[in-house]
């Protein structure tokens, strides 16, 4: 019987305490298995006899036991409050709770245990989590996919765990209730289980990470220290470890999930570590022999070879490696992934090596300067380089990175020859004639254009501006990799960094962002207005894009001028707004743009952002007729919301009805039978060219002047 049809025979039903959630599992148990369960339980007679049996710590084990203390004291507070540790119960997060039980228990006491019942767990892991909380005398807050509280109700709800997409399924299941039980907890400091020996992708973990303030304390613990403390001290593990499966061949790490596999299931009577070569293989001795090293969901668990790292058997239908809680779980106001990325080297000496050290140099457009502006200042985190050519199709396709994280938009450098570089080479980036960047160049490949556009811009057709410069403009090859700082490109106004934008707002208060590509007019700023006081207490940042645009915008040297002159008419006023410029290429990518422009605000520390109508929108350069719906940005801004933690905050049109009420929203205009006085793009434009009056009920003076002073030169041509 597979393990999943083992999953499904218990009807699991997560009620938010663990004895109560294990007692409606061993409710619904045969006598039989209820009587096997329990001689199964770990019970103190046979704890103490496995101690008996088990090893004494090595002086090499004692040394990271001492070292776990001094970080225990340096980083945790010595009442626990507002310390949330997230447990699987894998045999590392329970070694943790048995070592906090033994040596700091008053931190144990007052610090949060978080479990996360996704409905998929297997069985044995709701028993093992029952034996610990017992032994440890530390019960856990634990969360279930919302209004869910059996598997049945979540695929009601949601749907079968093979049919949903693996995003969706990690989101719902895990990242959404952890981050409720954060919120719950007033998390300070998150606690993990990470080890540095378990993949390649942990093999740089620190033990303390103060961007994100996450705390790693089992990070230099290896497989062997924890069975070896688990062994000694009777901490419990999961029943599973005592699983063999016995093959005549080996079987594809895809498929170990299916049911009716040609394999013997053996129990060991005792974990797997503690047996011989020759009593896990059977005798006559097995092909093959696989065993549980970890437990996650049944679907995405695998057994794996002996000698495996544990996270071999984790995820293997998929293009992740790592749990959505350690990369997704976010809160407002947090950058996107956790940290705020920083690319630039500090060190001069460093800096001057790798510039040196490049097999080719590149000077960069302006398009590309801005990428490179964003990548190295932390806008576009997770980011740490232009995406590898598996990044770049999983962002194209799904919208995502491969470790599942939202992300709107490719971020790719392109190149029409890619002579001279081969894989593993440095690249030399330049700009203005500054050298800005070195670009390890991991991954060269050629993208499907046509793809890349159906995908990110809803359309192939040329009519499309940008679709029009991917396909005729943009280089046939891609080069992605890390890239290093050496400077930020400077541009011809001034730039400000998601750092340098955080240091400046107020601590508590929640952040609206407002971006936009055109100069600030009256019904623009009415709406500022608007969303200032929706939000109470609230800071504005005004954000607008001032790259690369499509032709028939303001040139953006042209709008910062604007803006400018806008900022110091109304910072008196308005003292809680606040501007920055972002040097960042436009795509007009509609709703798909819409997700890039939320996830760049969050890096600056917004927890809001301002979707108006059409954003990001273009028309046919044939026809004129509109490639988006009208809300379709703020449809899709609303549907990722809550995963990337920023409030979408959408507005009608304001529209003006005369002196005595001023703006209005347009559907209360409407209602009213309100006549609107309108002033069109085209006529606005005429007006400026021609010197004719333009209303101020429409303008801000100040900027009309400066748009009348540089005349057509204001336009993108």
């Amino acid at each position: 019987i597979s393990v999943r049809h083992q999953a499904h025979h218990f009807s699991l039903a997560a009620l938010g305490h663990v004895n109560r959630r294990t007692m409606a599992l061993l409710g619904q148990m045969t006598p039989v298995a209820l009587r096997q369960a329990a001689r199964k339980a770990p019970s103190a007679t046979s704890l103490r006899a496995g101690a008996a049996l088990c090893r004494h710590f090595s002086s090499g084990l004692q040394s990271k036991v001492d070292a776990f203390q001094r970080d225990i004291e340096q980083y945790l507070p010595k009442d626990g409050k507002k310390v949330v540790f997230a447990t699987a119960w894998l045999a590392t997060d329970n070694v943790f709770v048995a070592l906090m039980r033994k040596h700091f228990p008053e931190v144990l006491d007052g610090m949060n245990l978080v479990a996360i019942d996704t409905m998929h767990l297997f069985p044995e892991t709701l028993v093992c989590a029952k034996a610990v909380q017992d032994k440890y005398s530390k019960q856990a807050l634990w969360k279930t996919p919302d209004g869910v509280t059996t598997l049945d109700e979540f695929n009601a709800k949601y749907g079968d765990c093979e049919e949903l997409d693996s995003a969706d399924f990690d989101f719902v299941s895990k990242v959404e209730p952890f981050q409720r039980a954060l919120a719950e907890c007033e998390k300070d400091i998150l606690i993990t289980g990470r080890r540095m020996d378990q993949a390649a992708q942990r093999i740089t973990l620190d033990t303390w990470e103060e961007g994100k303030r996450t705390f790693n304390p089992m990070a230099n613990f290896s497989w062997e220290d924890i069975t070896a403390y688990a062994d000694k001290e009777g901490v419990p593990v999961n029943k599973g470890h005592n699983w063999a499966f016995r093959c005549d061949a080996p079987i594809e790490a895809t498929k170990r999930h299916l049911p009716d596999l040609p394999w013997t299931k053996v129990d060991l009577g005792k974990p797997f570590w503690q047996c011989s070569k020759a009593e896990i293989e059977g005798s006559p001795a097995a092909a093959v022999t696989y065993v549980y090293k970890s437990f996650g969901d049944f679907h995405t668990t695998v057994p794996v070879e002996p000698h495996e790292s544990e996270r071999t058997g984790r995820f293997v239908r998929q293009a992740k490696t790592e749990c959505g809680i350690h990369t997704r779980t976010t809160s407002a106001g947090a950058p996107h992934g956790g940290t705020l990325v920083d690319l630039m080297v500090k060190d001069a000496a460093e800096a001057k090596a790798l510039a040196s050290s490049a097999a080719k140099t590149v000077e960069l457009n302006e398009r590309q300067a801005c990428d490179v502006f964003c990548l190295l200042s932390g806008a576009f985190s997770p980011l740490t380089g232009f995406m590898d050519e598996t990044a770049y199709k999983s962002v194209v396709t799904d919208m995502r990175l491969p470790e599942k994280q939202l992300f709107g938009m490719p971020v790719t450098l392109d190149m029409d020859s890619v002579d001279g570089i081969k894989q593993g080479d440095k690249v030399l980036l330049k700009w203005a004639g500054e050298e800005v960047a070195v670009l390890e160049a991991s991954s060269i490949y050629k993208p499907n254009k046509v793809v890349e556009a159906k995908e990110c811009y809803g359309t192939s057709s040329l009519e499309h501006p940008t679709v029009q410069g991917l396909m005729e403009e943009i280089g046939k090859y891609y080069v992605g990799g890390r890239i290093h700082g050496l400077k930020l490109p400077q541009m011809k106004y001034p730039t400000a960094t998601p750092a340098e934008v955080r240091a400046t707002l107020p601590e508590g208060k929640d952040v609206v962002a407002f971006q936009n590509r055109n100069p600030i007019h009256r019904a623009h700023f009415e709406l500022l207005i608007c969303a200032q006081k929706d939000v109470k207490d609230c800071v504005l940042l005004v954000h607008p894009t001032c790259g690369p645009t499509q032709p028939g915008d303001i040139d953006g040297v042209v709008r910062i001028s604007t803006y400018e002159a806008l900022r110091k008419e109304t910072e008196k006023e308005y003292p809680m707004f606040r501007w920055a410029y972002l040097p960042y290429s436009m795509k007009m990518a509609g709703p798909r743009e819409a997700i890039q422009h939320m996830i760049i605000r969050k890096n600056y520390g917004a927890t809001h952002f301002i979707i108006g109508r059409d954003m990001a929108g273009t028309k046919s350069t044939i026809d004129g007729e509109d490639f988006y719906g009208a809300y379709d940005a703020q449809e899709i801004g609303k549907k990722f919301s809550s995963e990337l933690g920023v409030t979408v905050t959408h507005y009608e049109n304001m529209v003006y009805v005369g002196p005595e009420e001023g703006y209005v929203q347009e559907s209360v205009a409407k209602s009213q039978g309100k006549k609107v006085v309108k002033l069109s793009g085209t006529e606005f434009r005429r007006r400026l060219r021609a010197g004719e009056e333009i209303p101020e009920w429409f303008a801000f003076k100040s900027v009309v002047e400066i748009l009348r002073k540089k005349g057509d030169d204001a336009f993108v041509k």
